[in-house]
């Protein structure tokens, strides 16, 4: 297990929630289960090039993701937990995470560059129903917490603090 897998284990925890390691396969699979919900962890970090390339962070958000999202399918293809993407990063901001996982601009950033092919399919957004953002692995919460809708937050009752 990595630094940023153990760090989340440690979060959920800390929570009261258990989250059980998935024996990895040649198939694509999510790094947690817990009871009702499955738990991938990505750490993103932006292809940095010379020259101006604005498209980096937002594409190492969306392929991130997206494969986050072919995770979930692949192991839960009939949709029977909820499903979160856990993200460390320290060179991403909320804003592009939000602008990428929704297809909108965030409130925040209105007057950012944003293209529609930036964005997370639509097929592969409603496999993803929380995104939940540390900044650095030493933070003891999440920056930040994005749900796909109200009621998902009906199962993550004590992890969302």
């Amino acid at each position: 297990m990595n630094k940023t897998e153990e760090k989340t284990k440690e979060y959920f925890e800390a929570s009261g929630i258990s989250l059980v390691r998935i024996a990895e396969t040649t198939g694509k699979t999510p790094d947690f289960e817990a009871q009702k919900f499955l738990v991938e962890v990505k750490e993103i970090q932006p292809e940095e090039k010379e020259g101006l390339h604005p498209d980096s962070t937002y594409n190492a958000v969306k392929n991130n993701l997206k494969d986050a999202a072919n995770q979930f399918y692949s192991y839960d293809p009939q949709y029977k937990k909820k499903h979160i993407v856990v993200v460390f990063s320290e060179e991403i901001i909320k804003e592009n995470i939000y602008s990428i996982w929704t297809g909108e601009l965030s409130p925040a950033r209105r007057e950012g560059i944003f293209k529609g092919g930036m964005v997370l399919s639509r097929d592969h957004r409603r496999y993803i129903d929380a995104v939940v953002w540390f900044r650095r692995i030493t933070d003891s919460k999440p920056k930040h917490i994005w749900l796909a809708d109200e009621n998902t937050k009906r199962f993550f009752f004590g992890v969302i603090t």
